[in-house]
């Protein structure tokens, strides 16, 4: 597991197995007056992805008012630039438990005539939250059995 208080480099990212990703289509208006993907439109990406994520592991209804999460820490990392055309995928991978929070390290890929290349990454944090009461509250250990399990299939 990473220890989220040192900053992460690609070479670090690269050396994880991902065992989650998601094609990742660009839109025409990702792309900014620099002829690239907005460096914000990242994180609608990187949003996607845990959003795929989440419901692919944990369950479609596994987030609700009362078991939830929120962002507390968001770390993006920009690699490279990536241009209207480029296939890109987006990986993620929990890579840390606390007793109330998690950490999810996210990558894009770009394929590339040498593999897959990182074009960015992302480490963030997150902390369970109960939407009604407002108060924070430990990990589902269901959650932490799925992810778990997940994380360490071959």
């Amino acid at each position: 597991m990473h220890n989220n208080t040192k900053i992460m480099k690609a070479e670090e990212v690269a050396s994880y197995k991902f065992n989650h990703a998601i094609p990742i289509q660009i839109r025409y208006n990702d792309i900014d007056l620099s002829g690239h993907v907005n460096n914000g439109v990242f994180h609608e990406y990187f949003d996607l992805g845990r959003t795929h994520y989440f419901e692919d592991v944990l369950g479609e209804n596994a987030l609700t008012k009362k078991t939830h999460v929120i962002i507390v820490q968001v770390n993006t990392t920009y690699v490279k630039e990536i241009f209207f055309g480029d296939a890109i995928q987006l990986v993620s991978k929990v890579i840390r438990f606390g007793t109330k929070s998690f950490t999810v390290l996210q990558a894009i890929l770009r394929e590339s005539d040498n593999g897959m290349e990182i074009c960015a990454f992302a480490v963030t944090t997150f902390v369970c939250i109960n939407y009604t009461t407002q108060a924070t509250h430990a990990i589902p250990k269901e959650w932490v059995a799925n992810i778990t399990e997940f994380e360490n299939q071959k």
